[in-house]
């Protein structure tokens, strides 16, 4: 499963692309951080015992979205699919990653489903918990975290780049769509 960095840089991106790209300058400075620290946030259960479980899954990623639509109140709709979408993105890098602690996968479909699914790619390498073990927990984890970098980086980019050029022709999307 990915580390946390790879998983706020996606989030970073996920909300780059989706939220409303003309916002005010000090939000445009906060957001990257909120989306990046949403998309990382599911790894918190494991501090109660049920990692890779509910909030790993689509139900959680609906859930997300009614508690972000309800905060941020009428008129952001884009920045509660945002917030969702960096949340999502976390339970799609988890799926693309390898596993080797049972039960293997995670409860994505919940509460659909209680089974646990996994891709038979394992796009991302598996970070280590065995703190106590320095060899494995800082060289497997930082080249873990290298290679979601390398993946995950140019999408990045692109993302700010798409990002960049929506606040600076705001008007050119819709232009576009109303031109015959």
């Amino acid at each position: 499963m990915p580390s946390p960095l790879g998983h706020a840089l996606t989030g970073m991106a996920v909300g780059w692309v989706i939220a409303d790209p003309v916002v005010p300058a000090r939000r445009r400075v906060v957001e990257p951080a909120i989306f990046g620290a949403i998309a990382a946030a599911p790894d918190l259960d494991i501090l109660v015992g049920a990692h890779r479980m509910y909030t790993h899954s689509v139900g959680a990623v609906l859930v997300v979205l009614v508690i972000a639509r309800w905060m941020l109140g009428p008129g952001q709709w884009r920045l509660a699919l945002a917030v969702a979408a960096a949340w999502a993105s976390h339970v799609l890098l988890d799926w693309l990653g390898s596993d080797t602690s049972p039960p293997i996968g995670l409860m994505a479909l919940w509460p659909f489903s209680d089974d646990y699914y996994i891709s038979p790619f394992g796009l991302f390498d598996e970070i280590s918990r065995r703190y106590w073990l320095p060899q494995e927990f800082i060289w497997n984890n930082l080249a873990a975290a290298l290679k979601e970098v390398a993946i995950i980086g140019p999408f990045a980019v692109a993302a700010l780049a798409v990002a960049r050029w929506r606040r600076l022709h705001p008007g050119a999307a819709s232009a576009a769509r109303d031109r015959p």
